[in-house]
């Protein structure tokens, strides 16, 4: 009998093992913003500590600071998930070929579905100024671009004739605020799922934003013979 270890009981490849603990360290790093960005959002910034993340969690806090140096940048990491969520929903418009009420929605669809995600309950409303001031900058400044960028999109729609006639400052504060809400108020145990709420915003935000249909020309009446 050959004293070689078989495929099933040899040791992984130091490769594969680096791989397998950086994935074990990204999915725990996860856990912890999860659980930290719901606390955000249902006490504030101010009235969560890492206490209270790691009590949830069941590790000690050493192990929390392992991940996290501080609060802030807990915080810090939650608004930069918020922010790839409207960037991922942006470029996937920008890859669309169509007018801009279809792109419109198709950003804001993809950036509610980030919402919706694992890590997408991440706040971005809120406790900017809770941010050291490098980070807050950073942040202030990729919500500006969103902002922008969701204002071209609605000037787009108004310039093809897929929106109709509004303030495109005034209609995307409008459409980012219904969506930048929701973790606000959001919970796995309420009476709609994350789809229905979608299409339901989906609908309203077209509804509302929508240039009216041209009406239908009526067929002149053929006049009686004399």
């Amino acid at each position: 009998m050959s004293d070689t270890p078989s495929a099933a009981t040899r040791a992984p490849a130091p490769g594969r093992a680096a791989f397998d603990r950086d994935e074990q360290r990204r999915r725990k790093r996860e856990a912890v913003l999860r659980v930290a960005a719901s606390a955000f959002n249902r006490r504030g910034f101010a009235n969560t500590s890492m206490d209270d993340v790691a009590s949830v969690l069941g590790v000690s806090k050493p192990t929390l600071y392992q991940y996290f140096k501080s609060k802030q940048e807990l915080l810090y990491a939650c608004h930069q998930v918020a922010m790839d969520n409207g960037e991922a929903g942006l470029a996937l418009a920008a890859a669309h070929d169509g007018t801009g009420l279809e792109k419109l929605i198709i950003y804001l669809r993809r950036y509610m579905e980030g919402i919706f995600g694992d890590l997408g309950n991440c706040p971005v409303l809120t406790d900017v100024d809770s941010l050291v001031p490098e980070d807050r900058a950073n942040v202030v400044a990729r919500r500006k671009r969103i902002s922008a960028a969701t204002k071209e999109l609605i000037a787009l729609g108004v310039a093809d004739g897929s929106i109709g006639p509004c303030d495109p400052k005034l209609a995307s504060l409008f459409a980012l605020g219904v969506v930048n809400w929701i973790p606000a108020w959001y919970r796995d145990s309420g009476p709609n799922t994350p789809e229905e709420i979608m299409e339901s915003f989906a609908a309203l935000l077209i509804s509302g934003l929508a240039a009216p249909a041209a009406p239908k020309r009526q067929r002149a009446k053929a006049k009686p013979k004399a």
